[in-house]
């Protein structure tokens, strides 16, 4: 996933792309899939949020994070109003509701795809960090025992 703030600047770059492409008469339909796709990793960072994992709420300003993600929430918000009113101009409500699809088609890729890869991720790095606790804490264990017989002289 990426953070907010590079997602953000995707976002910004995008929409540069889109009034230049719709000013010139151009098909802006993969600049507009850049800024779904940069909207859509902003809203993922927000949900995210909301219940980090153990690692994230062990590192890290929660409070950072919040304002940072609320930010890019807001100027996404703008850029969508911007995008929208600029397609609406330039294509009608035709090409509004053609950027709409396209805008929901890319949300539901990406929860399929690319999510589902960082959250397997850290699952996976989750488990490996408990499968060291855990047998370090084994290992500690019979590390003891072993010197607590050798002192008593049984080994």
């Amino acid at each position: 996933m990426i953070d907010p703030l590079t997602a953000l600047s995707i976002a910004s770059t995008a929409v540069s792309q889109i009034k230049q492409l719709v000013s010139a008469g151009q098909d802006a339909t993969s600049a507009l899939s850049k800024f779904a796709g940069a909207v859509s990793d902003i809203s993922y960072a927000a949900e995210k949020a909301k219940n980090p994992s153990i690692w994230k709420s062990m590192t890290g300003s929660a409070e950072a994070e919040a304002i940072e993600i609320f930010a890019a929430q807001k100027k996404v918000e703008q850029m969508k109003r911007d995008i929208e009113t600029l397609l609406g101009y330039s294509y009608g409500q035709k090409g509004l509701e053609e950027y709409k699809t396209i805008l929901r088609k890319v949300r539901e890729q990406r929860k399929k795809n690319q999510y589902r890869k960082e959250e397997i991720k850290e699952t996976a790095l989750l488990w490996v960090f408990g499968i060291l606790i855990v047998s370090a804490g084994i290992a500690g264990l019979g590390l003891v025992i072993w010197w607590i017989g050798t002192q008593q002289g049984k080994w």
